[in-house]
């Protein structure tokens, strides 16, 4: 008779346990609270029985039997800890111990290695062994993120197994047998792709280890804050590890429901630039062609009076404000409302290739994506624009979802012809690619939309109010002008005065943008470096990075998270919340009160945008820019913070084959 039970009942340490069946031991174990040490398992990688340091005593079986590969049964006694497991787990961990080198006081992984956990919990106080240790190399370049101490290796194949099951890159292999296993890539060319530094996280003993974090602290000298990555839309959470004012490391969350407990490497790696000598930290006036620095005080009063004259000369119509994706939800909510305050409706967040970042009504949560049994991808390759949501695409097709990229809409709804559902994952760059797609599978009964954005904000700037169609809540307002209109007014003397925070134009359409931006009297322009945009404004203001302000953020799904502050930033610098406030001192327009603010961004978010569809064209303000040959290239290409970050030059020239 087949068995169709779906839970198993057994008994755990004395403790009855109901787990749903094909359960694994170390995971029932952990409904009541029993840790089983494990070196080469791992949730998200699945069972590999190799270390067997996870031996437990079942009750009718003759031997020890490994945990993590073993299934709960119904009616099985499990013991974790008595004489028999703990003798077994003693001599496993003898035998990892044999040739591993002693060298925990100069390890980076001290403080928080399996190993040094597991020894001191299980292990024996002394070794019958007294044979010299085998002798491996140290300090081995493995690539560009990563430094391999081969000695330390236990082979638990983790890094291999991610790089194989979860990364889909296949590059780490493990060589030669017996005591001479190491770990290598299979051409031994150098190790680098969008996800190295996750197997930083996943070697228990500190085998593999971090360049950039390589002797510069231990786990309990660092202040640790769990914050939101604003690198790209996905909206990974991340832990941001601080020493001594200095950003060292960012952790993936374990449980984390929308990274899946990954991070990409521009999120990982991209934070070197927070203590560069390139900052901008103090504001800049130009003055006969030349930057000075000037007081606040002083730069709120020259923008201030620059937006007035501007107003009274020529109307509401010769000012502008364009908010990147760098803004905070709040700061993208004050930007529209002073700017609509002083009777603009010129607004945009969109300074680069991207013409939407809000699918409508249809847009779809990641749940959704995980149950999509067909997903098709449109545009820009997701790999480099959303690396983390395209490990989830990966995870969808290992589950049997069909991948379909690179068809026309007539094609790839052919071929999803009896799907249900279906994800549409779209860059939102074309708006009329956008469209056609969108009609394409509008019989389809279910079908959910993604735009992975080019910038981390977008969805929560257009949520907010940031688009010359819609204000907040995406309610239908007079449209103003958009950024290519914008400049357009500007190269024809219709705009004067332009606020740019936190966007960078000159970047995407340099000759253009550089054309708009020479013409117009007063451009202002916050900032972290001296970017092509800033090189050209009349006022620069000395912006904050995201670890260095709080506020909150609405990622590609609709869900608004959390950033936390974890640096102190440099003295002279202000968030653009601040600089707007102070403008709108300057103007004297009444902005809402923080607990107003608060209730406004947390309303304002939560609406489910209706109305439109991928490719709207109350989105479009123009035909598609062509990107310059530097943009989009890989992950740390681009004009941003990554430009800026000494530590991803190797990463840029290898990424780009310079």
């Amino acid at each position: 008779m087949a068995d169709n039970a779906v839970n198993v009942t057994l008994t755990i340490d004395g403790v009855p346990v109901t787990v749903p069946k094909g359960t694994l031991l170390v995971e029932a174990a952990k409904t009541v609270k029993q840790e089983i040490p494990v070196y080469c398992y791992h949730p998200k990688l699945g069972p590999a029985g190799l270390c067997r340091v996870c031996l437990v005593d079942i009750e009718g079986m003759p031997k020890l039997q490994i945990a993590c590969n073993t299934p709960a049964a119904d009616g099985m006694v499990v013991h974790t800890r008595n004489d028999k497991v703990d003798a077994g787990r003693a001599m496993i961990l003898e035998l990892l111990l044999v040739n591993h080198p002693l060298d925990c006081p100069i390890c980076d992984k001290g403080g928080e290695c399996d190993l040094q956990d597991y020894a001191m919990a299980y292990g024996r106080g002394s070794s019958d062994l007294v044979d010299p240790k085998t002798r491996k190399p140290k300090g081995v370049d493995l690539g560009p993120t990563i430094v391999l101490d081969e000695e330390r290796c236990v082979v638990c194949q983790r890094c291999v197994r991610f790089d194989d099951i979860i990364a889909d890159e296949r590059q780490l292999v493990l060589k030669d047998r017996g005591v001479r296993d190491i770990i290598a890539t299979s051409t031994g060319d150098p190790y680098r792709h969008n996800f190295t530094g996750n197997v930083t996280e996943l070697c228990p003993v500190g085998a593999l280890t971090s360049k950039t974090y390589r002797f510069k602290s231990r786990p309990w000298d660092l202040q640790r804050t769990q914050t939101t990555c604003t690198q790209c839309a996905v909206g990974c959470q991340m832990f941001s590890d601080v020493r001594y004012g200095v950003p060292l490391r960012t952790m993936s969350v374990e449980h984390d429901a929308i990274s899946d407990g990954w991070l990409c490497d521009r999120g990982r790696y991209n934070i070197g630039f927070y203590d560069s000598a390139e900052r901008i930290v103090q504001p800049l006036y130009r003055r006969n062609g030349t930057f000075v620095q000037i007081g606040w005080d002083d730069a709120f009063t020259l923008w201030g009076k620059a937006l007035r004259e501007a107003l009274r000369a020529r109307g509401p119509e010769a000012v502008g404000a364009i908010g990147g994706g760098r803004l905070t939800n709040e700061e993208a909510y004050l930007l529209q409302h002073l700017t609509r305050a002083v009777g603009s409706a010129n607004l945009d967040w969109r300074a680069g290739l991207a013409r939407q970042a809000t699918p409508g009504a249809k847009g779809g949560t990641l749940a959704a994506l995980d149950r999509a049994q067909a997903i098709v991808t449109i545009g820009e390759p997701l790999r480099e624009r959303a690396p983390v949501l395209w490990l989830r695409i990966l995870k969808a097709v290992r589950r049997g979802a069909r991948l379909i990229a690179a068809a026309t809409p007539a094609e790839a709804a052919a071929q999803c012809a009896g799907l249900a559902p279906i994800a549409l994952v779209w860059d939102g760059v074309d708006p009329a690619l956008g469209a056609a797609y969108d009609g394409a599978f509008a019989g389809f009964a279910e079908v959910a939309t993604f735009i992975a954005s080019e910038q981390g904000n977008a969805r929560g700037a257009e949520a907010m109010g940031m688009l010359p169609a819609f204000g907040p809540g995406y309610a239908a307002v007079a449209p103003g002008r958009g950024t290519r209109a914008m400049l357009e007014d500007a190269r024809a003397g219709r705009l004067r005065v332009l606020s740019i925070l936190g966007a960078n134009p000159a970047a995407y359409a340099p000759n253009a943008a550089a054309e708009a931006l020479d013409a117009l009297e007063f451009t202002v322009v916050s900032e972290l470096f001296m970017t092509e945009t800033a090189a050209r404004a009349t006022l620069v203001l000395p912006a904050r990075g995201p670890l260095e302000k709080s506020g909150t953020t609405l990622n590609l799904t609709g869900d608004l998270l959390p950033l936390h502050a974890s640096l102190q930033a440099p003295e002279g610098t202000l968030a653009d919340l601040e600089m707007l406030i102070g403008l709108a001192q300057q103007l004297d327009v009444e902005l809402p009160s923080a607990e107003d603010l608060e209730r406004a961004v947390i309303a304002h978010a939560a609406k489910l945008p209706t109305g439109f569809g991928l490719g709207d064209a109350r989105f479009d303000d123009g035909p598609s820019v062509a990107p310059p040959p530097h943009v989009h290239r890989t992950i740390f290409d681009g004009a941003g913070t990554a430009a800026h970050d000494p530590r991803l030059t190797s990463l840029r020239a290898l990424e780009v084959g310079v």
